[in-house]
């Protein structure tokens, strides 16, 4: 397989939408999340529409990249068949070291990825990036855009050779992955010489150093975890090494399941607990149970299972139960 299976004629695509402004491609604004000021950036329709369809193309050759350097293992986010909870798996048997990259959209420069881009389109060059370029930088920061569809595949594509890098100069024993901005160590067997906060600090920035990326790492967020309960890319680990949701969720899922089995009015029960909808509280139970590796989620429900009739949740998944278990 090589870059022509993923080709696209990029330059062309972009400038179809030379005729919007650039201060009217992504629509920028700002909402309060958790007490705390956001960024988002929401692309106008077309460019919402062309990016998706790039990111097949992208991401298709990040997958074909990280096979053929060999680092399919690191990467997690933004992937298919892969999720914080593939990330959170592959350290469940030791201590973990944690980084987070500082500004991590906004570090990472078109020249990071350019080439990634040129093998997709050859036509791309000095002289008309710019059309590209208007559509995934942001002009504030000088970075990619955060939140486009194209974003955590360029990301990727931007880290392969990092990522290379970093694993040559690290003990067989050690293992690393990435999931967006979140950066996390962890060993098998025997404790490795030099698994601490400083010596891996250096490992990374002389590799960074190396291939010439210039992202920095926050260090107020660098963290060891020894304890029996950690926490990887938000998926807690148990005592027993499986990932689980956090005692607060469990609580919560058994106490709005008893109101259920006592209430006749779910979208009042709902709008108390701030969902807006019956399917914001399912996404969010059913997300519960896609990390839960104990099977207490399921067994909570289960235990419930008259009200989530009465209240037609999760309905199927109970059906497919007992029918599995009169067939076991």
């Amino acid at each position: 397989m090589n870059s022509t299976t993923h080709a696209r004629p990029l330059i062309a695509e972009a400038e179809a939408l030379l005729h919007i402004a650039d201060d009217r491609l992504i629509r920028r604004f700002k909402i309060k999340n958790k007490g705390k000021l956001r960024d988002v950036n929401d692309p106008v329709p077309e460019l919402k529409t062309l990016l998706k369809e790039w990111n097949v193309s992208i991401t298709d050759y990040y997958v074909q990249q990280l096979r053929e350097n060999g680092v399919s293992h690191v990467a997690h986010a933004y992937l298919p068949n892969r999720s914080i909870q593939t990330n959170a798996r592959a350290h469940l048997h030791s201590p973990i070291v944690q980084f987070d990259f500082k500004g991590f959209y906004d570090s990472c420069r078109f020249d990071y990825f350019k080439n990634a881009l040129q093998q997709l389109d050859p036509s791309i060059n000095d002289q008309n990036e710019d059309v590209i370029k208007r559509l995934l930088i942001d002009p504030n920061t000088g970075g990619v855009t955060q939140g486009l569809p194209v974003s955590g595949a360029l990301a990727g594509l931007s880290l392969i050779p990092f990522w290379v890098e970093l694993e040559k100069n690290l003990p067989d024993n050690v293992r690393f992955t990435q999931y967006s901005d979140d950066l996390t160590f962890s060993y098998t067997g025997r404790t490795p010489a030099g698994f601490t906060i400083p010596e891996l600090t250096q490992k990374i920035y002389e590799a960074l150093k190396k291939t010439g990326l210039d992202f920095k790492l926050n260090a107020d967020k660098t963290r060891t975890q020894k304890a029996q309960f950690r926490k990887v890319t938000g998926i807690r680990i148990n005592h027993h090494n499986q990932t689980t949701p956090s005692r607060e969720d469990y609580r919560f899922l058994r106490h709005a399941l008893y109101i259920l089995s006592k209430s006749p009015d779910l979208d009042k029960e709902l709008a108390s607990w701030g969902f807006a909808s019956k399917a914001a509280f399912v996404g969010k139970v059913s997300y519960m149970r896609s990390i839960d590796s104990t099977g207490k989620v399921d067994r909570i429900i289960m235990k419930y299972r008259i009200a989530c009739r009465n209240h037609n949740l999760f309905t199927t998944w109970i059906d497919s139960h007992y029918k599995r278990s009169a067939f076991a």
